[in-house]
């Protein structure tokens, strides 16, 4: 006790208690806070306007980015010979492509048509949080419309696969009632999509060789994600042209225009449309006329 009580009259006694001090907060603070990592992840899970909330893994949705976009769209999204800027583009625009399977594309240079995505629910959202953060801004995910129904395969327990489809059924129904106004929806469709989209959602020939793709797999997010972005030959249609009450009555009523059963038979012409099917059936007819006319005539002179 004595050397203690000699040794803190010292000059330099304060100037060590002060370094001891800041020592034992410095190893307390970096114990317990979180690392740079983690933090990252806190706070991009708080921001992220990707289609699920919750953490995300930017280290792997910037993986992917440099696996499969960044060869034509560049490190930066600027895009290349081949491949358009998306710097602008948005995380809805990131969406619709990648979950349609239209993206990553083994030919920039044509339309791609729809196949199975090429990444998982979880990957996908990565991506869209690793564009977001680090290339570019624009029309955001609308979280608030149903997307891609769940797959087994990104469960580990059929319970748990089970329970999420249950759920997203649920928000499904919620969003296609939540459309009262049909009829509205109906004339939506007709001024703005059926000229390319077909009466039936089916599609058609655009100029150049491109087409607009037929609705039959869409989801209500991605038809929403294409008319805020307008993929392809499609105009925007954002939330100042059609805002998002019309939007989703016009989505309702494509989703039951999908659900309407094709009644087929052994002339069906796949819904084309009411005016081709109306012009194929008259020319058919007539030409039955014109020819019954000709037969009877012909066995008439015949008689004669």
């Amino acid at each position: 006790m004595k050397w203690i009580t000699a040794r803190r009259r010292h000059p330099l006694a304060g100037y060590v208690v002060v370094l001891l001090a800041l020592a034992v907060f410095g190893v307390g603070y970096a114990a317990l806070a979180p690392n740079a990592e983690r933090a990252e992840a806190q706070v991009l899970a708080a921001q992220s306007s990707g289609p699920e909330e919750g953490a995300v893994d930017i280290a792997e949705g910037r993986d992917i980015w440099n696996r499969s976009c960044a060869s034509c769209h560049g490190e930066t999204g600027g895009g290349s010979g081949n491949a358009p800027d998306i710097t602008t583009a948005g995380g809805a625009s990131i969406d619709f492509q990648v979950s349609t399977g239209r993206m990553p594309s083994s030919n920039p240079d044509a339309q791609m048509p729809r196949k199975d995505p090429a990444f998982s629910r979880s990957e996908i959202d990565n991506l869209i949080a690793f564009y977001e953060q680090e290339i570019g801004k624009g029309p955001a995910v609308p979280v608030d419309v149903p997307g891609d129904a769940p797959v087994r395969e990104d469960f580990d327990s059929e319970e748990a696969y089970e329970k999420a489809t249950e759920e997203y059924q649920a928000e499904y129904d919620a969003y296609i009632a939540g459309a009262d106004d049909v009829e509205a929806g109906m004339k939506l469709y007709l001024a703005n999509c059926a000229h390319c989209h077909s009466w039936s959602g089916a599609g058609g020939g655009l100029t150049d060789g491109h087409w607009a793709p037929e609705l039959t797999d869409a989801t209500p997010r991605q038809i929403y994600e294409a008319m805020s972005t307008g993929p392809g030959q499609m105009p925007v249609f954002n939330d100042l042209a059609i805002n998002p009450d019309d939007k989703q009555e016009l989505i309702a009523y494509v989703k039951n225009l999908q659900a309407e059963p094709d009644a087929g038979g052994i002339f069906a012409l796949n819904r084309v449309g009411q005016v081709a099917e109306g012009l194929i059936g008259w020319t058919v007819g007539l030409t039955l006329i014109i020819a019954c006319a000709i037969w009877i005539t012909a066995k008439q002179r015949a008689h004669d």
